[in-house]
């Protein structure tokens, strides 16, 4: 009976550590953002195309957060990246260097108030008030874009050295201000 017990509760121990609190099935260990050491997840991209420019967002927010944040929710803690890319489109297999990006930025710890998002801490942008978070060089490449999905990836260096990743791999939201 001890041996039963002690099986059992090693069984226990391995199964209650495999299947942590953590496990969302609509998450992927790819879809990130890493600034220096500091991680963050992203759970959804959303590309609108604008003119000769296309805006391409990733968020640490779901795509039902997003369409309620449209209706008045307001949404606080989020992670927000934005880069306009001087295409009229995405194309699969494509880098767009710093000189096709014209704004990059990525925001952690704001709010969507009213479909606007504020508050908030820069982790890095293309120009802004502190030349340290400011982007020297990188890119980002277009893996995979069709219609089910988008998958990135990006490499960029801050003024300061910190070295930036990240990658999305997922479904996307797709506006198209010429539709409106």
């Amino acid at each position: 009976m001890k041996h039963l017990k002690n099986s059992l509760f090693v069984f226990l121990t391995i199964l209650l550590t495999a299947c942590s609190l953590n496990d969302d099935s609509n998450t992927s260990e790819s879809n990130f953002i890493l600034v220096g050491d500091s991680s963050f997840e992203m759970k959804m991209a959303v590309v609108e195309p604008s003119f000769n420019s296309v805006f391409l967002s990733i968020t640490n927010k779901t795509e039902a957060e997003i369409n309620a944040s449209f209706s008045g929710t307001t949404l606080n803690n989020v992670d927000y990246f934005s880069a306009k890319i001087s295409h009229s489109d995405l194309s699969p297999g494509e880098t767009y260097d710093l000189d096709d990006i014209s704004s990059l930025e990525f925001i952690v710890d704001g709010d969507i108030i009213n479909s606007e998002f504020e508050n908030g801490f820069s982790q890095f942008y293309n120009s802004g008030s502190n030349s340290d978070l400011e982007v020297i060089s990188g890119s980002i490449t277009v893996i995979d874009y069709s219609v089910d999905v988008i998958s990135l990836s990006f490499t960029f260096n801050r003024n300061d050295g910190t070295q930036i990743t990240g990658s999305y791999t997922g479904s996307f939201l797709y506006f198209n201000v010429e539709d409106n």
